[in-house]
């Protein structure tokens, strides 16, 4: 017997014929080489922890936003300033317990911050350091909030119409600048803004409107451009990649080419969130280090990552939680902050952090199924690639637990713990020997140490028995 490559690295296609496939990803981000000579074609990289940043005594962390260096967040029922020397201050009160929508215009003297907490809106000025109610009777409230040509776009919380600003106004509406969805007559869910173009989403249809330089009635639908296809929730789409990523109404991930929608999700995501709460979807991003990712997270179900350069999806889940415990995500400067949905603290993203402010940050991996087409085989050892050898001298948590199943992924075998390392021992090798004979197997990899840990690849040693 020699030992032959097991596809280790993969995304997350998990489907309910688990002898099919039971693929996993959790806490990894897949990365694919970009050039030959690498050990393998691809690497599960290990993703960047949570660090504490600062914290209030509010919850949860409703939304972020950066205003041209201006970092604003809402927690609880308070918008704060956060400081760079890692404090907040308190600007004012924005009502609610739901998430909020953030965009801002410019004007001479500095920025208008528009929040929209789905029914009001609210207005943070810069220049006077004031947070002021928008009550002009010429706005209804709003679901969401954009930014176009100095204007604010918004979405009647009723779904009847989305309407603009006056220019660089965000308190100053008119009523004579709405317009209602023309293609089909369903309510509008949400809009967001695409290049020079507002695309606005509703229960089942996507249209797109221009810029029509008027005084009044400024933006006008462009002809013959629409969409059979609207967005489940008023937050789950975000800009990322130059276009823009959603949740379907049909439960299927779309990513807009030019006017056109493109399916991004497989059938074995679309299953795992059939039976979830698509209503209350939300989105991030981020980028960094080559990875693009939109995130989809349902409130009662996990969160899903799309990494657009690998395109692969993955899973993120905190510790204790289905659900990456991550509300906001947003990036200032070089960094990337964030937000959790349980209290009000806000985190700042490192790489050389494996943990989420301390507690296990785990990362597992179920394989593709391996097989012989029904022949048995004997499986004599499995060897891991790890970054071994790269954990600090004080941790003794450098270990990784491997386990398996032959019957895909319904039961499964006690799990080996083997060494990935400790400080400096960059020569240590995971293997497990022994490992009986079977029809078909899957893998399971996981690992919780604080040290880095990016998975390279798998070999095992096996070969066909007789039947």
């Amino acid at each position: 017997m020699n030992w032959q490559p097991v596809e280790i690295v993969g995304g997350a296609y998990a489907d309910d014929t688990r002898p099919w496939t039971s693929q996993d990803t959790v806490n990894w981000l897949p990365l694919r080489a970009e050039r030959p000579g690498t050990k393998t074609a691809w690497i599960l990289r290990s993703p960047p922890g949570l660090v504490p940043f600062c914290e209030t005594q509010a919850r949860p962390v409703r939304g972020m936003h950066n205003a041209e260096g201006l970092r604003l967040v809402v927690v609880g029922r308070t918008l704060y300033r956060v400081n760079a020397n890692k404090t907040v201050t308190a600007l004012g009160t924005i009502p609610g317990v739901g998430r909020v929508s953030i965009s801002h215009n410019q004007t001479a003297a500095g920025n208008e911050v528009v929040i929209a907490n789905g029914q009001s809106g609210y207005v943070y000025n810069t220049a006077a350091n004031s947070l002021v109610q928008i009550t002009d009777d010429a706005f209804p409230g709003s679901r969401v909030v954009d930014f176009i040509d100095s204007y604010i776009a918004g979405v009647d919380p009723y779904g009847r119409f989305w309407f603009i600003s006056d220019t660089a106004q965000a308190t100053q509406y008119n009523t004579l600048d709405r317009q209602d969805a023309e293609s089909q007559p369903d309510k509008i869910v949400t809009l967001i803004v695409t290049g020079n173009q507002v695309l606005v989403f509703g229960e089942r249809t996507g249209e797109f409107f221009s810029n029509t330089g008027q005084a009044t009635n400024t933006f006008a639908r462009v002809d013959n451009v629409s969409m059979s296809i609207g967005c489940a929730s008023p937050y789950a789409l975000a800009r990322l990649d130059n276009t823009v990523y959603w949740l379907g109404h049909d439960g299927i991930v779309y990513r807009l080419q030019g006017n056109l929608p493109v399916r991004v999700s497989t059938s074995a995501l679309e299953g795992a969130i059939a039976d979830l709460d698509w209503s209350n979807a939300f989105a991030m991003t981020f980028e960094d280090r080559g990875h693009k990712v939109f995130y989809l997270t349902f409130p009662d179900g996990q969160t899903f990552g799309f990494d657009v350069p690998a395109q692969e999806w993955h899973r993120r889940e905190s510790y204790g939680l289905k659900r990456w415990r991550i509300n906001a995500l947003i990036r200032w400067g070089a960094r990337w902050y964030a937000g959790d949905f349980q209290n009000g603290r806000i985190y700042e993203l490192d790489w050389d952090t494996l943990t989420e402010a301390g507690q296990p940050l785990v990362s597992q991996r179920r394989t593709a199924v391996s097989h012989a087409d029904g022949n048995p085989i004997i499986v004599d050892g499995i060897k891991l690639f790890f970054d071994v050898g790269r954990s600090g001298a004080a941790n003794d948590d450098h270990y990784t637990s491997i386990r398996y199943s032959d019957d895909g992924g319904h039961n499964w075998s006690s799990a080996a713990v083997e060494s990935i390392g400790g400080a400096g021992e960059y020569q240590t090798s995971v293997e497990v020997r022994q490992l009986g004979m079977a029809t078909e197997r899957v893998w399971e990899v996981e690992v919780s140490s604080p040290a880095k840990r990016d998975l390279i690849g798998a070999s095992w040693l096996a070969g066909v028995g007789q039947a």
